[in-house]
């Protein structure tokens, strides 16, 4: 689910919670809020940023080692091997 944020549209009628402004977990389906849940007064949808991967290629079998991940290898009869 993504995370939302909002802030009161007249910070001097809002709430401590909606003064700052506060994020809220919401199905994507849902429609955005109107009203502070705490206070009921009208508050805005922030447009935020989010972070996406920098990696443009694909890691190498040594990158992930060097990274901590473990690499298996699926062999013919079905087993895994370690590498």
């Amino acid at each position: 689910m993504p995370t939302y944020s909002y802030t009161a549209e007249d910070p001097e009628k809002g709430c401590a919670s909606c003064r700052r402004g506060f994020d809220l977990r919401r199905p994507m389906d849902r429609a955005p809020l109107t009203h502070c849940p705490l206070c009921k007064q009208p508050v805005t949808k922030l447009v935020t940023g989010f972070n996406t991967p920098k990696l443009t290629k694909p890691l190498s079998v040594s990158d992930a080692k060097a990274a901590g991940f473990t690499i298996l290898e699926k062999r013919s009869d079905g087993n895994y091997e370690r590498l």
